[in-house]
C-alpha cells in the first residue's frame, strides 16, 4: 500500500486512524454499558456535566480540546525544495476558563490556551516541539445595561467577529488557529426602535506577544507583523428575520514592525454589506470597501468586494449550493494591493491561505486575487455534513519583476483548487473533522513553482 522509504506517511496514517477506530468503538461500548439503564439515568449524567460547568450561581467554566493530525506537500509549489513534505502529529489545542459573575450585568471572563504541535517531518524543523507555550487569549470585564441603557462594554482581551467577518474577525494573523483575539475597547449600543446595532471598537494590538500577558514558557512566538492601532464604528441593521444592510468604517494604523514583512502606515476602509432573501429558496450577500491612505510610503488606493448567492434545496438532507466572487485589488507597484487589516484568516483555504499565497505577499493577504467559486454541502444523515468546494483562481495584475520569486513573467492565472470537509457530531460535546485540498497551480507562477500541493487533516473536538 505504501511506497518503501516512507516510514512517516505509515505513522501518521496509523494515528489518523487511531481516534477513527477508538471513538466508535468506547461509544459503542457506552452504549451497552447503558443499554438496561432507564432513560433517567442517562439524562441525569449530562444533567452532571451542566453541574460541573456551574458549581456555583456565580461562577462558570468552560473548556474545549480539539486534536489534529496534518499533513501537506508542496505547500510552496516545489517538490524539491527543502522541507517540502510535513507532516504533524500530535497537533492539540487545549483551552480552558470561566466566567466569573460580579453582579447580574457584570462579569469577569479569562481563558487559557496551549496548542503545541510535534513535526515528524521535515526532520530538520528545530525544535520539532513548537507552541508549546501557556497564554491568555481571553481577559475582559463585561458590563451590560450601562447606567440602565443599551449599552453593553466590554473591555480587554476579546474575540471580534463582526458583520460576515471578511474585514474584522482575527487580531493575531500568524498565530495560526490557536488564537484570534483582538486587545480592544468595545461598546455596543442596541436602537431598539429602527432595529440597529452599533459597535464602537479602539483596538491597541501587539506584535510581542509578551506585550500585556507574558506566557507561560514564553517561545517568543508573534502574533503579528507590527504593532496595530486603530478604531472600528459597525452599523448594523435588520430589516428582516433574514436580511439587513451593515455600514462600517475602519481606521488602522501600523507601526513598530515586528518582522521585515511588516508594515508601517495609516489605512482607512469604509464599507457596505447587504444581505437577505431574494425568495424561499435562495439567499444573497453584497459587500464593497474602497481603501485608502499611506502604507510603506506609499499612497494607497485600493478596492475589494464580497458576493455569494445561496440556493436551498428546501428538502431532507438540507442541500445548499453556494456561488460566490471575491475580488481584492493589487498591482505590481503595490499601492492597489489591498490590505485585509484584520481579516486575515484561513476562510476558504487552509493550504492556499497563509502558504501559497505568501509566494507573492504576506501570509493570509490574499490581495491582487480574483476568486471564483462554488460550492456544495449536504447533510448526508442526522449528524454528518459534508461540504465540497471548487475555486478558480486569477491575479488583478502580474507583481513579478522578469519573472523572478516563483512567479512567470505575464501569467496571471493563479490556478484551481479543490477542497472538502466531512463533519460526523458523535453527540453535542464531541464531533470528527476530515478535510483535504488540492491545488493546481496556474501561468501566474513559473516552472520552478509548478508542482501540484495537497493538504489532508483529520481532527477532533471534545467541548466542555
Amino acid at each position: 500500500m505504501f511506497k518503501k522509504g516512507n516510514p512517516s506517511i505509515q505513522k501518521f496514517v496509523f494515528v489518523l486512524m487511531l481516534p477513527l477506530v477508538f471513538a466508535p468503538n468506547a461509544r459503542l461500548l457506552a452504549q451497552q454499558q447503558d443499554a438496561n439503564k432507564p432513560k433517567e439515568v442517562y439524562d441525569t449524567s449530562h444533567e452532571k456535566i451542566t453541574d460541573w460547568k456551574h458549581p456555583a450561581d456565580w461562577l462558570e467554566l468552560g473548556a474545549d480540546l480539539r486534536l489534529r493530525a496534518e499533513y501537506d506537500n508542496n505547500r510552496k509549489l516545489d517538490k524539491d525544495a527543502v522541507g517540502h513534505e510535513r507532516v504533524v502529529f500530535p497537533r492539540f489545542r487545549a483551552r480552558a476558563g470561566a466566567k466569573i459573575k460580579l453582579s447580574d450585568d457584570i462579569d469577569f471572563n479569562f481563558r487559557f490556551v496551549m496548542e503545541p504541535r510535534y513535526y515528524i517531518r521535515p526532520p530538520s524543523q528545530d525544535p520539532q516541539f513548537t507552541r508549546n507555550e501557556v497564554l491568555l487569549d481571553k481577559f475582559n470585564l463585561t458590563w451590560r445595561n450601562v447606567f440602565d441603557l443599551p449599552l453593553t462594554i466590554v473591555a480587554g482581551r476579546q474575540e471580534l467577529n463582526l458583520g460576515s467577518g471578511w474585514l474584522i474577525s482575527d487580531g493575531t494573523p500568524l498565530d495560526s488557529g490557536r488564537t484570534a483575539f483582538f486587545d480592544a475597547f468595545r461598546l455596543t449600543y442596541i436602537l431598539d426602535a429602527s432595529d440597529t446595532t452599533v459597535d464602537f471598537v479602539w483596538v491597541e494590538n501587539h506584535a510581542d506577544s509578551a506585550k500585556w500577558f507574558k506566557p507561560f514558557h514564553d517561545r517568543d512566538d508573534d502574533f503579528s507583523e507590527q504593532d496595530e492601532q486603530g478604531a472600528i464604528l459597525y452599523l448594523a441593521k435588520k430589516t428582516g428575520k433574514d436580511a439587513g444592510i451593515d455600514g462600517y468604517f475602519i481606521y488602522k494604523h501600523d507601526h513598530n514592525r515586528a518582522i521585515n514583512s511588516g508594515y508601517e502606515g495609516e489605512i482607512y476602509t469604509p464599507g457596505v454589506r447587504k444581505y437577505g432573501r431574494l425568495n424561499e429558496r435562495w439567499q444573497y450577500s453584497m459587500e464593497f470597501a474602497p481603501q485608502f491612505g499611506h502604507k510603506n510610503g506609499k499612497n494607497l488606493g485600493a478596492f475589494a468586494t464580497n458576493n455569494q448567492l445561496i440556493y436551498n434545496y428546501n428538502d431532507e438532507k438540507q442541500n445548499k449550493i453556494y456561488l460566490g466572487y471575491e475580488y481584492l485589488s493589487g498591482n505590481d507597484d503595490k499601492d492597489k494591493n489591498f490590505d485585509r487589516g484584520w481579516g486575515r484568516v484561513d476562510t476558504w483555504s487552509v493550504l492556499y491561505q497563509g502558504c501559497i499565497d505568501s509566494i507573492d505577499g504576506r501570509a493570509y493577504d490574499n490581495s491582487n486575487m480574483h476568486r471564483i467559486y462554488a460550492d456544495w454541502e449536504t447533510n448526508p444523515t442526522e449528524k454528518t455534513n459534508l461540504r465540497c468546494g471548487y475555486n478558480l483562481l486569477f491575479a488583478d495584475d502580474n507583481t513579478s519583476a522578469g519573472g523572478t520569486g516563483g512567479m512567470s513573467k505575464s501569467g496571471n492565472f493563479r490556478g484551481q483548487l479543490l477542497k472538502a470537509m466531512l463533519k460526523y457530531k458523535v453527540s453535542k460535546m464531541i464531533e470528527h473533522r476530515i478535510e483535504g485540498e488540492v491545488f493546481f497551480p496556474g501561468d501566474f507562477y513559473n516552472n520552478a513553482r509548478n508542482d501540484v500541493a495537497v493538504f489532508f487533516r483529520y481532527g477532533i473536538v471534545f467541548s466542555w
